[in-house]
């Protein structure tokens, strides 16, 4: 039994099918559902789809819509529920810079303490910004709400330090790709008990759907890379990293 702990199926591309995604993705021993928020309306949809059984959600804004209005005016603490595990998908991207990097510093700082606020751990993306991320890390002392670093694709030396606060580490499907020697070199320093897996769908399809539109269903392929890097079962794997959720959120998922 595996779980997705990052997918859109809030996303406008999955949404209006998302129960034959899930039915698909049963089908292949996916269970679990965590729908990560990346802006307003996406949270909602992870809100509402957090009713249905295996279904959790995550809200929160991604560094794009940093500089979104809806950001400051709205009651994000309304979308909190029992089945919301946590605040994301926050951080920083640098890559594009499809908002100023000063105001996604500033909502990626507001949203830590906002998950303070509600008791929640943090799910953190990260593109080509790691120096700032950690700094901000350290100055808002995640390690009082830990979290997911999300698709991980950092150093084996940044894994160190934020291993220290209460954090583990999601790999998606580029572990899969060939040109990815690198991040499956880290991968196989990382232990076990830092490790989840996720599809990120409909983004990052695993190797042998490449060209195509992720889906949950193409989870057990990332479980699959990772069993063969790291020689341990599927079956040991999946206790594993059921164990890891247990740690990080205080109850089975």
């Amino acid at each position: 039994m595996w779980t997705d702990t990052h997918v859109h199926l809030n996303d406008e591309r999955i949404y209006p099918q998302w129960r034959e995604y899930v039915e698909r993705a049963k089908k292949n021993g996916v269970v679990s559902f965590f729908v990560v928020g990346y802006d307003w309306e996406s949270s909602l949809r992870a809100n509402h789809l957090s009713i249905f059984e295996g279904i959790y959600s995550i809200i929160g804004v991604h560094p794009h819509e940093s500089s979104s209005p809806y950001v400051d005016e709205l009651d994000w603490k309304s979308l909190v529920t029992e089945k919301t595990l946590a605040i994301g998908e926050i951080g920083l991207d640098y890559y594009r810079l499809h908002s100023p990097k000063e105001k996604q510093k500033e909502v990626f700082s507001r949203f830590i303490q906002f998950a303070k606020e509600v008791n929640r751990p943090i799910v953190i993306h990260c593109r080509d910004a790691w120096k700032d991320l950690i700094d901000i890390m350290k100055a808002e002392k995640v390690w009082e709400v830990g979290g997911i670093m999300h698709s991980y694709s950092g150093s084996y030396e940044t894994f160190k330090l934020v291993s220290e606060w209460n954090f583990l580490f999601s790999f998606s499907g580029p572990i899969t790709y060939p040109n990815a020697k690198n991040l499956r070199e880290v991968l196989k320093k990382i232990p076990l008990e830092y490790i989840v897996i996720e599809t990120d769908a409909p983004y990052l399809p695993p190797q042998s759907c490449r060209g195509k539109m992720n889906e949950p269903a193409y989870l057990p392929e990332i479980a699959e890379k990772i069993s063969e890097l790291k020689n341990v079962s599927l079956e040991d794997l999946s206790i594993k990293f059921r164990e890891n959720l247990k740690n990080l959120f205080g109850k089975e998922i």
